[in-house]
């Protein structure tokens, strides 16, 4: 009887695992892009990063960001994801937006904010700075 009920589950069974298992692993390995001119220098971490055109790619499955201009001429930073952060109630989430935090002389990516999502914490500034937001267009 147990080869009968094989026989007669065992197929359709182990085409639903493997068709949950592919759709689960898609979704898992999605990463979020946002695009962004950003008009100034800036930093990632301790990497300079000129002023321009970007590409950023939000992995939330391995945990971290990176920020491309041009991977060719070096002009690429990887960033781990802090924390998330939670879109504030007002609403004003449904568009993209980097935060920078200004500190002396140097302004520093710390927040990464995709359109309805939650945003991404990639540098914690200690102490006392400024934010900049750069609204980003669809």
């Amino acid at each position: 009887m147990t080869s009968r009920f094989a026989k007669i589950f065992g197929a359709p069974a182990l085409g639903a695992a493997v068709l949950l298992t592919l759709a689960t692993a898609s979704t898992a390995t999605a990463a979020d892009r946002v695009k962004a001119n950003i008009p100034f220098a800036f930093e990632v971490g301790k990497k300079a990063m000129p002023a321009g055109d970007y590409d950023i790619v939000i992995d939330r499955s391995v945990g971290h960001i990176t920020i491309q201009q041009d991977a060719k001429k070096g002009t690429e930073a990887l960033a781990a994801i802090l924390t998330y952060l939670a879109p504030p109630q007002h609403g004003g989430s449904d568009h993209a937006h980097l935060v920078f935090d200004k500190v002396g002389g140097q302004t520093i990516l710390s927040e990464v904010w995709e359109p309805n999502m939650d945003g991404v914490l990639i540098y914690l500034t200690k102490g006392p700075h400024e934010h900049h937001v750069l609204h980003l267009k669809r």
